[in-house]
């Protein structure tokens, strides 16, 4: 996905639910910041969806939104593009403040989108090998600082039990790890008399 495919689907969805706003959570949120990831080398170019959120959240605007604009629909066989319809339940998921952080898509009205340390640190509870790629990614780009990740994983409201599972991924990503030994050198002793 690019930015123009988000712009168009964003817009899109604002024409059917004109009384909300639409939130952009998922990879695709990083367009809104990044634009250049979307190009055709960038790594969100064999991304085909975008996750949309609208605010306030009810059930008919949910089912008309994804009738319209979801997976193997219309607009989708047309476009090569789809919009994945979250609830609001989500939203719990995310880091504290994140409302105050969002990011506008540029030429969308009402129409924003997670800001980068905020997705980032959901992908890493999330954890899953492409998640962890992708905050890889951010991270080799410079495009995410590693103190502001850390921060919002922090941010994020989770029982005690579940904590160590994005720190965890945290440290996969961030944290250099040592290069295992060489198989056939054998460390030496010095003697030192």
């Amino acid at each position: 996905m690019n930015l123009h495919a988000l712009q168009h689907l964003a817009k899109a969805a604002q024409a059917l639910a004109d009384d909300c706003q639409i939130v952009v959570l998922g990879s695709a949120s990083l367009l809104a910041s990044f634009p250049d990831l979307g190009h055709s080398s960038g790594p969100l170019a064999s991304t085909f969806d975008a996750d949309l959120c609208p605010q306030p959240f009810d059930e008919n605007t949910g089912k008309m939104l994804e009738e319209a604009l979801g997976e193997s629909r219309a607009f989708h066989s047309r476009h090569g593009y789809h919009a994945d319809i979250l609830r609001d339940s989500i939203l719990e998921t995310l880091p504290v403040g994140w409302r105050e952080r969002l990011v506008p898509v540029p030429d969308c009205a009402s129409v924003l989108a997670l800001e980068p340390h905020d997705l980032a640190a959901v992908k890493l509870l999330v954890g899953r090998p492409k998640d962890l790629a992708l905050v890889r990614i951010l991270h080799e780009y410079r495009l995410i600082q590693a103190d502001t990740v850390r921060e919002r994983l922090h941010l994020l409201n989770l029982p005690v039990a579940s904590q160590p599972r994005p720190l965890a991924s945290f440290n996969a990503v961030f944290v250099p790890q040592p290069l295992p030994p060489h198989p056939g050198l054998t460390p030496r002793l010095m003697h030192i008399p």
